[in-house]
């Protein structure tokens, strides 16, 4: 579990928690990144979680595929990930 700071928006610390997760490696290129496992793992709500996965899609370390979930970056081109 985190130690939240007050001066910070959680779904900022989980975010930079998860960015330095991806930069590291620990998270590698292609991982599932679950929403209900992070739900779990930080204690908070699922909005929070998607604030945190929106910000990290829009900085492109993680991008998402209907149906299936949110993946580390880099995305791969289309016809690799079975899309035409």
């Amino acid at each position: 579990m985190i130690e939240w700071r007050a001066d910070t928006s959680r779904w900022m610390q989980v975010a930079t928690v998860l960015r330095k997760r991806i930069e590291s490696g620990e998270y590698p290129p292609g991982r599932l990144i679950s929403e209900r496992g992070l739900v779990e793992e930080f204690g908070v709500a699922y909005t929070t979680i998607r604030k945190a996965t929106k910000h990290l899609r829009e900085e492109g370390l993680i991008y998402t595929r209907p149906y299936l979930g949110s993946f580390v970056g880099p995305e791969p081109p289309a016809e690799e990930s079975g899309e035409a």
